[in-house]
């Protein structure tokens, strides 16, 4: 790990990087607003003037009833009152904002080794299909500040959050976990401390969702409590059909202490991680025998479907998922259950077979 910089501290107590033992964060603040005309550049909705009862939580959460209630300033609140932040800078675009001027800011920002995180916050328009974020000249992707951080040697072993507000922006958690997977980082905290790559990615919508103005900054962007530094609340839907989506990829996820060794398999993968909760132990049976299978399902929206098909009676499994391992008998033995507990990370769902199928 490169030396001379200013590293965060891990917490034994939330099992993820402390920064209140380890000097300020830095932020920069990017809006957009491109002049260019295409189809790929998808703006987000109006959000319509806030209601008086906002207003009145956000002069209680410290944001000035006479502030101009637009993203950038409702975030400038937020980040002013974090005694733990600093602003480094506010790129606001006057629609001739560049790729290259956004990307030199990043490096500037991240050769500081005076700082022990990094915060890149963008409000924008996203690129169809990806979240990308859009300028006059292009588009910035995940992998694009994902090089920058790598390459950055003073950097390594720091924390590295990306906040995006703009349509499609929970393509850009979906990415991230891919690129972990690509850098060999299971989805435990233990293997990103080793590696010495630390990020969070919060996205103000899903995937395939266009948000709103104003209602990612509003109801999501807060001040701890406790701490008063700013946290994002991943709500799960806040306002027509938006739902936010993020990852603390520096969060301890095996059952072992940060100072423990990681008990999770260390061939896992983010992919394995994110569709643990669909990976269910369910009976079935083979020329009158019972059997077992561990399945994943094949999406959220199958798995009540599924379950509903499980009360009726015995399935064909294979129609609703992927069979990663079978064996006869009611259940897997324990030895079968450890093996994909630990891969997984998860504690089975398992499925008994009703009365009267049993019989």
């Amino acid at each position: 790990m490169a030396t001379g910089g200013v590293s965060p501290t891990w917490s034994t107590h939330n099992d993820k990087y402390d920064y209140s033992a380890s000097g300020k964060r830095e932020a920069l603040l990017i809006t957009s607003d491109p002049t260019t005309q295409d189809d790929d550049v998808v703006q987000r909705r109006p959000g319509g003037e806030l209601k008086d009862d906002e207003r009145q939580k956000l002069e209680h959460q410290g944001v000035p009833r006479d502030c101009h209630h637009d993203d950038l300033s409702i975030i400038k609140v937020r980040y002013g009152l974090d005694k733990e932040m600093s602003i480094a800078e506010v790129l606001r675009d006057d629609g001739s904002l560049t790729c290259e001027q956004v990307t030199k800011k990043i490096t500037q920002l991240l050769n500081n080794t005076d700082t022990s995180g990094v915060i890149l916050y963008y409000v924008g328009p996203g690129k169809k299909g990806t979240g990308d974020w859009c300028f006059s000249d292009g588009f910035i992707s995940f992998r694009d500040i994902m090089h920058l951080y790598l390459q950055n040697e003073y950097f390594k072993g720091r924390v590295l959050t990306i906040v995006s507000d703009c349509s499609y922006s929970g393509c850009w958690v979906k990415e991230a976990m891919r690129f972990m997977d690509d850098q060999k980082v299971g989805p435990c905290g233990h293997a990103a401390k080793e590696k010495g790559i630390l990020i969070k990615v919060v996205a103000s919508c899903l995937a395939k969702e266009i948000p709103a103005k104003l209602a990612f900054s509003t109801h999501c962007v807060y001040n701890d409590k406790n701490t008063g530094t700013v946290s994002y609340r991943p709500d799960k839907e806040i306002h027509d059909g938006q739902h936010t989506s993020a990852l603390d990829f520096t969060t301890v996820r095996c059952k072992s202490k940060i100072d423990e060794p990681c008990i999770m398999a260390p061939e896992s993968t983010w992919h394995q991680w994110s569709t643990a909760q669909r990976v269910m132990i369910v009976p079935g049976e083979d020329k009158g025998q019972l059997v077992w299978y561990v399945l994943v399902v094949d999406d959220e929206e199958t798995i009540k479907e599924f379950k509903d098909k499980l009360k009726e009676g015995f399935v064909d499994v294979t129609k609703y998922g992927q069979v990663l391992k079978s064996g006869r008998g009611r259940e897997p033995p324990e030895e079968t259950k450890k093996q994909f507990q630990r891969q997984y990370c998860v504690n089975y769902n398992y499925q008994p077979p009703s009365s009267e199928a049993a019989d």
